[in-house]
C-alpha cells in the first residue's frame, strides 16, 4: 500500500471514526459507575497528562502571546468545562443513539459558522454532501433505538448544546491552527481546559464511591481519555490544520455507522437493509462533500 495514503487527512480521519464511534457506547458503561462530572475530571485529568508528556517529548511547550491567551481559554472552556459538561449530562438523560444522532448535526453547524467566520464558500455539491450524510445517519439510527416519545428531550436539549459548542470549537481551532502546530492547539486547550473543570467537579470526585468500581468502569475512563480525547481530538485538528472544517465535519457522520458496525461484531446485533443503504448514503455524503 502507497505510504502517501496514510499522511491523507481523510483516510485518517475516516479511520479513526471507528474508535470514535465507541465514544457514546463507553460513556454510557462509565455513567453507570461514575457520576458526569467525576466521569469528566477523572478522563481529562488522565488527557491532560498524556498531552503534558507528548508537548514534553516533543518540546513543544511554549507561551502564547498576549493575543492568543484569551483564544486559548476560549478553547478550553468550549473543549471540556462546555461541551463535555453538557455531553456527561445529556448522556445520562437520553439514548446512545440519540447522541450520534444530534451529533450527526455536527457539519451543518461548521459548515453554518465556517461561512460566517471562515468564508467558506457553501458549494451545492458540499450542501448535497452533508444533508446526505445526515440523511444517511437518520436511516441507521431509526435501527438502533430512536426514541421519539419525548422522554429523553432533557438530554437531547443538553446534547444539542453540547454539539452547538463543540462546532464553535472546530472553528477556533481552525484559526488557531493556522499559527500554531496540532499538538500545541489540542494539548494546550485540553489541559486548561481540564484545569477548569476540575473545580467544577471536585466535590463530585471526593464524594465518588471508589470501593464497587470494577474493570468496566475503569476501562470506560481509559478509553475515553486515551482514544477519544487525546487520539480521536488529536487526529480532528491535525485534519483541521490540512483541510477545510466543514470536509473534517462531514466524516464524524461515519461514527454512527461503525458504533452499528461494531454492535454487529461484538454484540451479534443484526444488520439490517436500513443499516446498509443508511451506511451507503453517509459515505455518498463523504464523498460528495470532500469533492465540493
Amino acid at each position: 500500500m502507497d505510504k502517501k495514503i496514510f499522511k491523507n487527512p481523510l483516510f485518517v480521519l475516516i479511520s479513526i471514526q471507528a474508535i470514535m464511534g465507541g465514544t457514546y457506547l463507553m460513556t454510557k458503561l462509565g455513567l453507570r459507575e461514575f457520576s458526569p462530572l467525576a466521569l469528566g475530571v477523572l478522563r481529562f485529568g488522565l488527557t491532560a497528562v498524556v498531552f503534558a508528556v507528548l508537548l514534553g517529548l516533543k518540546r513543544l511547550f511554549f507561551i502564547p502571546g498576549k493575543a492568543d491567551r484569551i483564544s486559548f481559554l476560549w478553547l478550553a472552556l468550549f473543549s471540556v468545562p462546555f461541551n463535555q459538561g453538557l455531553f456527561l449530562y445529556g448522556m445520562k438523560y437520553t439514548l446512545a443513539a440519540h447522541g450520534a444522532l444530534l451529533y450527526a448535526a455536527t457539519p451543518i453547524m461548521v459548515l453554518c459558522l465556517s461561512c460566517i467566520w471562515l468564508k467558506e464558500r457553501p458549494s451545492a455539491l458540499k450542501i448535497t454532501g452533508i444533508a446526505l450524510g445526515f440523511a444517511g445517519v437518520l436511516l441507521v439510527l431509526f435501527e438502533k433505538g430512536l426514541d421519539l416519545s419525548g422522554q429523553t428531550l432533557k438530554g437531547d436539549i443538553l446534547i444539542f448544546f453540547a454539539v452547538l459548542t463543540w462546532s464553535v470549537y472546530t472553528i477556533l481551532s481552525k484559526k488557531m491552527l493556522q499559527k500554531y502546530r496540532p499538538l500545541q492547539v489540542t494539548g494546550y486547550s485540553l489541559m486548561l481546559g481540564a484545569a477548569l473543570f476540575l473545580p467544577i467537579g471536585l466535590l463530585p470526585i471526593l464524594r465518588q464511591d471508589y470501593a464497587n468500581i470494577t474493570w468496566s468502569g475503569l476501562s470506560s475512563i481509559l478509553y475515553l481519555a486515551l482514544l477519544t480525547s487525546v487520539l480521536g481530538y488529536l487526529t480532528w485538528n491535525w485534519a483541521l490544520s490540512k483541510i477545510e472544517a466543514s470536509k473534517v465535519a462531514v466524516v464524524s457522520n461515519l461514527q454512527p455507522v461503525f458504533a452499528a458496525f461494531l454492535a454487529w461484531m461484538f454484540l451479534g446485533e443484526k444488520i439490517t437493509h436500513n443499516f446498509i443503504i443508511g451506511a451507503a448514503v453517509v459515505a455518498a455524503g463523504v464523498i460528495l462533500t470532500e469533492k465540493g
